[in-house]
């Protein structure tokens, strides 16, 4: 079969899928702290990881072929479609509108792009395409087993279902993915289930979390291995706090480098997966992690921050600080022969450890792109202080407007 994409046309599809996947990851992590029930939460964060390496996969390519790697596609209507999306009226409405429309649509394209370009030549596009279909296909499983779950319960209301019809318009309007389809005319007027994107000042959790304040005891000595180690884990199973953190973050910065939005999609996962490694560990200890103080405070707390200092809070305030008492752990539950602690506790130094070099390596950037006066140096003292003053005491100032 002779190839129907020439390396014209490549770029073309290229760069829109990565349009749609770049705009997508922005979307759903300005949407993470929101999006109120769990397992849809955790999903979110593993699709905003999954497109970071899918908008890689392309960029990679996408710089072999035209300069520079990333560019606006000339289509209004695509344009106009991905500057709607953040606007759903609810969690499921851009639940609905990613996996109902934009995924469907999206693996269609793919799925003709890597058969209709030329084989060998174009052999690395082949290979995106084909890998970026094995996540979308598993993505599709995992989040129709969420919505449907959601669905028999009553979760999804009507306005969702609109939000998803509307986006579907707007798709249409622009050719598909692919802008090759037959297009329909661009609506006039968006539904009045609308709901304008502001940047989340507040964390949700759904109706099985029975505590989102602080746990009002101390935190056992780590001399009481036992006990100590269930707050431990139970620490864990509250790191979403993170990952929210640093959705907002990276919401925050969509004109910084690649490599920032790229690196950040990492942390963020991880954080996600340190929050499912508390729940199974809990879980296997016959503990509840619903029935764990969620300190939904804290994420108030650093958004009333400037972005670029919630990022600072984070990695050079709690991730920095956090070795020495994770290596100790390390030790004591080597010391008792608890395997699975320990190996939880080591695979959360390695993420952190990058997550610590993150910071290092993007808060000069971030500082610059703010424009901000002070050095790095003194900026994170500066921060520092805030985070020892107040984070470290429990002694929160809240600037509620």
């Amino acid at each position: 079969m002779s190839a129907t994409i020439d390396i014209d046309a490549n770029r073309t599809l290229l760069n829109r899928y990565r349009f749609v996947l770049h705009g997508t990851m922005h979307t759903l992590a300005g949407w993470l702290p929101q999006s109120a029930t769990f397992e849809l939460k955790c999903e979110l964060g593993r699709a905003i990881w999954e497109c970071a390496q899918h908008v890689n996969a392309l960029y990679l390519r996408l710089r072999e072929i035209q300069s520079p790697a990333f560019q606006p596609p000339p289509d209004e209507a695509l344009v106009h479609l991905m500057a709607e999306l953040p606007h759903a009226p609810d969690e499921f409405g851009i639940a609905l509108a990613w996996q109902d429309v934009i995924v469907p649509d999206l693996i269609r394209a793919l799925e003709h792009h890597e058969n209709a370009t030329f084989p060998n030549s174009d052999q690395p596009s082949v290979y995106a395409a084909h890998h970026i279909l094995l996540d979308l296909r598993d993505q599709q499983k995992r989040l129709h087993l969420v919505i449907e779950t959601a669905r028999a319960e009553g979760r999804i209301k009507a306005d969702a279902e609109t939000w998803r019809d509307y986006v579907q318009v707007l798709l249409d309007a622009a050719g598909g993915v692919s802008g090759n389809g037959s297009r329909a005319v661009t609506p006039t007027s968006a539904p009045a289930c609308r709901h304008a994107f502001e940047t989340p000042r507040e964390a949700r959790r759904d109706e099985r979390f029975t505590r989102p304040g602080a746990d009002e005891e101390l935190m056992p000595d780590e001399a009481d291995y036992d006990r100590h180690t269930v707050e431990e884990f139970e620490r864990y199973s509250t790191e979403m706090l993170a990952a929210e953190t640093v959705a907002v973050v990276m919401h925050s910065f969509p004109r910084m480098p690649w490599g920032f939005q790229f690196d950040s999609a990492r942390h963020l996962y991880d954080e996600v997966r340190h929050c499912l490694m508390g729940f199974e560990w809990m879980r296997q200890r016959g503990f509840d992690p619903f029935n764990s103080p969620q300190y939904l405070h804290i994420f108030t707390w650093r958004t009333q921050f400037p972005p670029v200092m919630q990022y600072c809070l984070l990695t050079m305030g709690n991730e920095v600080h956090a070795f020495p008492y994770r290596h100790r752990r390390v030790e004591e539950h080597k010391k008792t022969g608890d395997a699975l602690s320990e190996q939880f506790v080591r695979y959360d130094i390695a993420d952190e450890t990058q997550h610590v070099r993150f910071g290092k390596r993007w808060l000069p950037e971030m500082l610059k792109h703010v424009g901000e006066p002070k050095s790095t140096d003194d900026y994170v003292a500066a921060t520092i202080s805030v985070w020892e003053n107040e984070y470290k005491t429990g002694k929160l100032s809240l600037n509620v407007e």
